[in-house]
């Protein structure tokens, strides 16, 4: 096998990454604010992975798409591509797991912002610590879970994701079209 080697000052960037553990996440969910906020794209990360387990647990193929994009994956459904933004909420707060639905970042040029309507076709939200989603159509910017909802949802995961195809229009038994598959915007 031949050896290319790196150009100077790209040496970093071809290591492995770190396999050490992280110790501070040992005791997840029950972790101080610190470790939260310097975890965070993990956990989203985390949040979308559960979706896509959950989504291919129903038999349906997911595909992630690009950090920037306005949606986290997409689904294959027989109609048609759709659009799902996935947002996670790490532990429930006074009985509730709570939701902000926007995007960006508080120290980006562009800030946090609202997500326009056609950003995306579904939300999945997850409640991590408890390891369920719940699907919506619920375009609302500020979104709860109570703590009483998650044994229903642990125990039928597709439920909410056909009420939230039916609240979108979308007939899961509907037959499939023919020709290229259309996407559902």
């Amino acid at each position: 096998m031949t050896h290319q080697p790196t150009l100077v000052g790209f040496e970093e960037v071809f290591h492995a990454p770190s396999s050490e553990p992280h110790h501070d996440l040992l005791q997840f969910p029950k972790l101080d604010a610190e470790t939260l906020r310097y975890h965070g794209k993990q956990f989203g990360r985390a949040g979308e992975l559960l979706v896509e387990s959950v989504l291919l647990s129903l038999g349906l193929q997911s595909v992630n798409v690009a950090e920037h994009a306005p949606f986290d994956c997409v689904v294959f459904l027989t109609q048609g591509v759709l659009r799902v933004q996935v947002k996670t909420a790490i532990r429930p707060r006074a009985n509730c797991f709570n939701f902000n639905i926007s995007h960006g970042y508080h120290r980006s040029p562009a800030g946090v912002r609202r997500y326009s309507q056609n950003d995306y076709d579904l939300l999945a939200l997850v409640c991590l610590s408890e390891n369920v989603v719940k699907f919506t159509a619920d375009r609302r910017r500020s979104q709860t879970i109570g703590v009483e909802e998650v044994e229903k949802l642990r125990r039928r995961p597709g439920a909410s994701f056909e009420a939230a195809l039916s609240e979108v229009g979308v007939d899961q038994m509907a037959p499939a079209p023919t020709g290229p598959m259309p996407f559902c915007y």
